[in-house]
């Protein structure tokens, strides 16, 4: 399904574009301002329809609007005019299509379907090239994400990334602002939690010498630090109400006068701004400012929990217990398959932050050992994993269950098999491999298996 913007400022044939989009299977949203277009809220669509009226024609006014549609997304005109010459000049100019009031449907909707898969050719393409900046993981929800730092890369729009704390609000911020033209000045991080009340505006805007008491020697603020590259404004939620007076000004004009300063400084910066609170919520009891927030979430990026990234939970673990092991000097370690399964299973409140930690201290208690095991791992996971276990303990088989058997909880005999002789393989494996202190020679002389098939049952249960 493709996003579809709309601008017109005739509601009626607004709903009847609408119509016509929805017709061929995609969604669409609408704008009455190409200021808010322009600015970024629309980011993330595959295709923008502008519904130009006569005025709009005037001195060149129309070419700009195709240009400056952000991310370079195909741009279809629909207009009053039906000369020759101004869809000759959109075209020429950049737009995808031209079509007069009202367009032929059929027509309309091809040009649409074709625009659309363009642009989704187009972004995979962005995605693959896409730097990471250290964001794991390949599951839909983060796909989508990392779709949208791709399309906030193309614009320069103020970004606000929400989330709960640990789902890596600054490695997206990273990334939008390395894959954006503004790579190559500074990334600007500003820690709101962190700055001194009576502080912040010379740690934001700078002071002068002099300027009170302990400002021994000029200070060049923040927001001059991040002028041409981008501004990180980390806990924004946590920024004092004074100071988000003061940065509304400069979020609007780019200009201010540093502490005991005489004159303006100039700032071009690019915005992204990150918390985990609800700043809808903080604005509606005025403990933070509307005028601001609607300043701050020209395009919106909420980033899921690890609750909702099952999918990913192996790929986290192998990425980072790699990185660990790295740091702390160590060769490579496996992970059992308990390890894992208790890992899937956790609920993480502290989402990837608290993953990496977990991971750190099993490495740290597991010493020498080639394979981490559920005793390696912190207290709360353990009880995670025991409690599994003791779920797995409650079989088909047991009183409970056969005395109110379903079709939905009653497994196949060939199901169940597998799934109890995978779990008495990979037990048996685990202590085979303990009591033969990880020598696969006499790991094979205690079995009775031959190398080969002990190295493939190591394989399978990831045992390496």
């Amino acid at each position: 399904m493709g996003k579809v913007c709309i601008y017109s400022r005739d509601p009626n044939f607004r709903r009847d574009l609408a119509e016509m989009i929805h017709g061929i299977g995609h969604e669409s949203s609408f704008f009455a301002s190409l200021k808010e277009i322009q600015g970024g809220c629309a980011v993330g669509h595959d295709v923008f329809i502008l519904d130009l009226i006569m005025a709009d024609h005037a001195n060149g006014v129309l070419f700009e609007k195709i240009i400056d549609v952000p991310c370079h997304a195909p741009v279809i005109i629909v207009s009053e005019q039906t000369n020759f010459e101004a869809a000759e000049s959109a075209i020429t100019k950049g737009a995808w299509d031209y079509f007069q009031k009202p367009p032929p449907a059929n027509r309309f909707k091809i040009s649409v379907q074709r625009a659309v898969e363009f642009s989704r050719r187009i972004r995979s393409k962005k995605l693959l090239m896409l730097r990471r900046c250290g964001i794991v993981g390949s599951s839909a929800t983060m796909t989508a994400c990392l779709q949208t730092v791709a399309a906030c890369a193309a614009s320069d729009a103020n970004v606000l990334i929400s989330g709960e704390t640990g789902t890596g609000k600054e490695l997206f911020a990273r990334a939008i602002h390395f894959n954006s033209d503004r790579k190559d000045f500074p990334f600007v991080v500003v820690d709101c939690a962190a700055l001194p009340d009576t502080l912040v505006e010379s740690t934001l805007f700078g002071h002068e010498k002099g300027a009170f008491t302990t400002a021994e020697k000029k200070h060049v603020g923040l927001v001059r630090q991040a002028h041409g590259g981008t501004l990180f404004l980390d806990e924004v939620g946590e920024l004092p109400l004074s100071a988000q007076k003061s940065f509304l000004r400069v979020l609007q004009e780019r200009t201010f006068r540093p502490v005991g300063g005489a004159t303006e400084v100039f700032s071009n910066f690019r915005l992204v701004a990150a918390t985990n609170k609800n700043l809808v919520q903080m604005a509606a009891s005025s403990a933070f400012r509307e005028d601001l927030l609607h300043r701050l979430q020209t395009v919106q990026l909420h980033l899921p929990s690890l609750r909702g990234r099952e999918s990913d939970i192996k790929e986290l673990l192998q990425h980072f217990l790699d990185r660990i092991c790295k740091k702390h000097g160590n060769d490579s370690k496996g992970l059992s398959l308990e390890v894992i399964d208790t890992f899937a299973g956790y609920h993480w409140p502290g989402n990837v932050r608290e993953l990496i930690n977990a991971l750190e201290c099993a490495l740290i208690s597991a010493g020498t050992e080639p394979i981490l095991y559920p005793e390696h791992l912190p207290t709360n996971l353990r009880v995670c994993c025991a409690q599994q276990s003791l779920q797995a303990v409650a079989t088909p088989f047991s009183p409970r269950t056969i005395n109110r058997p379903t079709p939905e909880t009653f497994p196949k005999l060939k199901e169940y098999r597998a799934r109890v002789l995978a779990e008495i393989e990979s037990r048996y494996l685990r202590k085979l491999l303990r009591i033969a202190e990880n020598n696969i020679a006499k790991a094979c002389e205690i079995s009775g298996m031959s190398r080969p098939r002990l190295y493939a049952m190591i394989q399978k249960y990831n045992l390496r």
